[in-house]
């Protein structure tokens, strides 16, 4: 779990854990350690090692004591036994301390915050544009804001003169004005940068030129078009079915979380009565929220959460190899809120819960099945947590003053490459959660089925970001420019493999997700023969057995979901190779379109011509 306890007053007990260090093997029975925080290195027993690697979370030594008395045989019960030789290698320098990582994050590292610049990102829903301006309208505070965009990607002309209205209705109400990027703008923007880089024409196609992708769904287009429009701005990117609202977390917690794992609760609602009357109003509108941490340092931003610094106590059960690589002056580059109402996210979302919020499900009145069907619930954080690797909230703060990565245009998972590779990037950076939640409403029916199956096929996007995420070196000092272009080799290189690797390459990164899943699933299930609810005991079950099957069966590029029929194995490789070097093209010009991007926008702003009339 990532809790932090909140510190005590007197007697602060004292925090340590085995974490990050290198183990080089000597022979069967001698391997050297070596403390990569301090340099400290003794020679240590394997066995020794083997029960040290299960204390990686921050406790006291007699709670890993016992701990260790309890799991390894060699022990035989023993707690003193395991106590003294856990105090010899903190003696020596070999364990780590949650008071030293306190000390180095409470290190002031102040920064100047970038200008914001609002977005409203939109598909042929003009009937939920119209919802989300007139709550924009009532959140105040609109002139704290440089610019505000709607960037419409609606294929019906007939949304698009809709949201065009909407757009000039609002200007007539609003301090500050808003500017309409259709598809003349669009169309405006891919040619001046054709123009201007003529080198990167084919990466600057990729990203942007929707008839490349015609009949597919371009989520990952517009939120490129936001990070072309904000260069050196922080962006708070919202979708338009939901309201700018901000609403205080039906369940609170103490403290704040460090880490990504559990950090989420949910609770479930019968009815959208119920739903909306269930969180109070947070007293302010959430880009305000968004734009209060965004961009600051990790420093400032946890003793500005904390009201004060971190104490050693406040790390309880933190894993210290995560800490260990936090800095005072990493970077919050983004920021994200819960959901009230659909959680926007996959059917079998509950699966990722912990026990509080699953038990808070099987006690739903309108019963399990339905709590799952009907898409009412809050899904967020009962307080702030601050983590690694980012996903996308319906409401999303981005510092685009640093050099962020674009989307990938089109398709499911834009969100979950697009945090990989920021993080694959910027290294440092961290992404913050806050403690409220955003309405998210859409005004189209969502049907779902607690039936559909739970062992996905995975897609070439959300496996090309397991592989980065999987490869990422968070000591590596390099520069983000540098490492983009890494991740654009690493595209190139897989385009050039040959169709029987590129299929083995599918199936084994396919394979260690569905690994880690069954390593999920089998604590799952064996969590929920804890609580009293046969439904949920058999969908665990149900689902568990699936990812073991798909585990054993041998999986073929094909099986992807939504692969048009008949579609050859042959065919789809080299579409894929065909996206691989399309997005390494935009990849190799992504800082050059940024630099010209800005210029352009600015002249459309002076100009006037993104204003409607």
């Amino acid at each position: 779990m990532t809790d932090i306890a909140q510190p005590t007053a007197a007697g602060k007990p004292e925090l340590v854990a085995f974490a990050d260090c290198e183990l080089i093997p000597i022979n069967s029975s001698m391997m050297l350690v070596i403390n990569r925080a301090n340099g400290n290195q003794q020679v240590v027993a394997p066995q020794v090692i083997d029960g040290l690697t299960t204390c990686t979370n921050f406790a006291t030594v007699e709670t890993h004591a016992a701990h260790l008395a309890s799991t390894r045989a060699e022990l035989n019960g023993k707690e003193d036994m395991a106590a003294d030789a856990l105090n010899n290698l903190k003696s020596a320098g070999m364990l780590l301390d949650a008071d030293d990582i306190c000390a180095r994050l409470a290190q002031p590292a102040p920064k100047q915050l970038a200008p914001t610049r609002v977005f409203v990102i939109t598909c042929d829903r003009p009937a939920a544009v119209g919802r989300l301006l007139d709550s924009i309208l009532r959140s105040g505070q609109l002139s704290q804001h440089n610019a505000l965009f709607l960037i419409d990607d609606s294929r019906n002309p007939d949304n698009r003169a809709a949201n065009r209205e909407a757009v000039v209705q609002f200007n007539l109400r609003s301090p500050r004005d808003m500017f309409y990027i259709g598809e003349e703008a669009q169309a405006d923007l891919l040619s001046g940068l054709i123009e201007k880089l003529p080198e990167h024409a084919e990466g600057i196609r990729f990203l942007l030129d929707r008839a490349l992708w015609e009949g597919k769904k371009t989520f990952g287009r517009s939120r490129t078009l936001s990070l072309l429009f904000s260069v050196g701005y922080r962006a708070l990117v919202m979708d338009d079915d939901i309201l700018c609202q901000a609403v205080l977390p039906p369940i609170t917690q103490q403290g704040i979380g460090i880490g990504s794992g559990g950090m989420r609760q949910a609770t479930f609602y019968e009815n959208p009565e119920a739903l909306l009357s269930s969180g109070a109003a947070a007293g302010f509108d959430p880009l305000s929220g968004h734009a209060s941490l965004l961009g600051s340092t990790l420093s400032t931003a946890l003793h500005t959460l904390n009201k004060g610094p971190l104490q050693g106590p406040q790390l309880q059960q933190v894993n210290a190899g995560l800490a260990n690589v936090l800095e005072a002056d990493a970077p919050v580059l983004v920021t994200q809120c819960g959901s009230l109402g659909d959680p926007g996210t996959g059917t079998h979302w509950v699966q990722q819960l912990g026990a509080a919020s699953v038990q808070r499900l099987i006690n739903a009145p309108h019963g399990l099945k339905n709590a799952l069907e009907n898409r009412l619930s809050w899904l967020g954080s009962g307080r702030p947590n601050v983590f690694k690797m980012p996903f996308m909230s319906q409401l999303t703060g981005l510092d685009n003053s640093q050099l962020l990565p674009p989307y990938f245009p089109a398709y499911r998972g834009e969100d979950t490459l697009f945090g990989a590779m920021l993080v694959a990037m910027h290294h440092d950076s961290v992404a913050l959660e806050y403690p409220w939640s955003v309405p998210h409403l859409p005004l189209e029916t969502r049907p779902t089925s607690i039936d559909e199956p739970v062992a996905g096929s995975g897609g070439a996007i959300s496996l090309l970001a397991r592989y980065l995420t999987r490869n990422i070196d968070y000591r590596d000092g390099t520069s983000a420019a540098h490492n983009m272009q890494t991740i654009a080799r690493d595209a190139l290189r897989m385009a050039a493999r040959s169709d029987e690797d590129l299929a083995l390459d599918y199936r084994s990164e396919l394979a260690r997700g569905q690994a880690e899943k069954v390593h999920i699933m089998m604590a799952k299930y064996e969590e929920a023969q804890k609580m009293p609810s046969p439904e949920w005991q058999g969908y665990i079950k149900r689902g568990l057995e699936e990812v073991q099957q798909a585990l054993v069966t041998p999986q073929q590029p094909t099986g992807i979901q939504g692969i048009p029929e008949g579609l050859t194995e042959a065919a789809l490789l080299q579409e894929f190779r065909d996206l691989a070097t399309g997005f390494a093209a935009a990849l190799n010009g992504w800082v050059e379109m940024r630099e010209v991007a800005s210029t352009l926008a600015d002249d459309m702003i002076a100009a006037r011509t993104i204003y409607p009339l």
